[in-house]
């Protein structure tokens, strides 16, 4: 029977896969006890004994940790992992997350400032008038597609295109994916940056109650889960995607869209992304 992750466990679940996908990553170090150069090594990256080696922690209290069963390790021990498995800044970042007892929670700013914000950006937008194409992104990942272009590039031959959706729908429902994977050359990839959104918006205690229920009926999905598992935190900043356009003489060609995220300061929450 396959299990589903159940995101009332959330950091439990996240805790284990994200310590067990990470280990695996790193090839072992030869100098540690538990190295065994001539056995039979049948999992990738290091074994569990090797990770509380090179944290310099007991192979018991590691396994708990791995397992999901012990989510207050001290900050020393806590640096040790982290070092252990080499992790990068936002890694870092992601699992601290998961160890705090009461995850930081960000207070939603009141409809004034999410007004002004909103205009604020929308003046950013003025000055790149030739943007291939632009939204704004909320902290429950929901898009608003302030123009026609737009709607026309996420929605390719569709004249009821949504002006607000779900980023996660588009992405994985059956009713949007259609287009999505038709609009991003490297779908998989920009799948993974969304479920990558997910995770950090969990682990900040931030998602919705709409958008938790949308990714726990994704769980079922098998591709999806299949992604979500990696616990691959991101956050959102700048990069360049592969985008399929539909070109002067109608016919689709694909382009390289370097794009970048602006915050408002009046409210965080909301950004806009231009892809140039």
């Amino acid at each position: 029977m396959v299990s589903i992750p159940d995101l009332a466990n959330y950091r439990k679940d996240a805790v284990a896969g994200f310590l067990r996908t990470r280990r695996t990553r790193i090839d072992p170090d030869a100098c540690s006890p538990a190295f065994d150069p001539v056995g039979d090594r049948r999992v990738a990256g290091m074994r569990r004994e090797e990770v509380a080696w090179a944290a310099r922690i007991s192979f018991d209290y590691y396994v708990k940790l791995e397992q999901g069963r012990m989510l207050n390790p001290s900050p020393s021990v806590l640096n040790s992992i982290i070092k252990a498995l080499r992790l990068s800044a936002l890694d870092r970042r992601y699992l601290s997350l998961l160890f705090e007892e009461e995850a930081p929670f960000e207070a939603r700013t009141d409809e004034r400032d999410r007004h002004n914000a909103r205009a604020t950006l929308d003046e950013v937008a003025s000055h790149f008038p030739e943007a291939t194409m632009r939204h704004i992104l909320d902290r429950d990942l929901n898009l608003v597609l302030p123009d026609a272009a737009s709607k026309a590039i996420l929605f390719p031959g569709n004249a009821s295109a949504p002006s607000e959706l779900s980023l996660v729908d588009y992405m994985f429902s059956r009713q949007h994916r259609q287009y999505s994977r038709k609009v991003y050359v490297d779908w998989r990839d920009k799948a993974a940056e969304v479920i990558g959104l997910v995770h950090m918006k969990l682990v900040t205690q931030v998602a919705s109650e709409s958008l938790v229920s949308t990714v726990q009926e994704l769980l079922h999905d098998p591709a999806f889960r299949q992604l979500w598992t990696r616990y691959v935190p991101y956050k959102n900043t700048s990069g360049c995607w592969r985008i399929r356009l539909r070109g002067e003489d109608n016919r689709f060609e694909v382009r390289d869209c370097p794009y970048i995220t602006v915050n408002a300061a009046e409210d965080p929450e909301q950004s806009l992304v231009t892809y140039l």
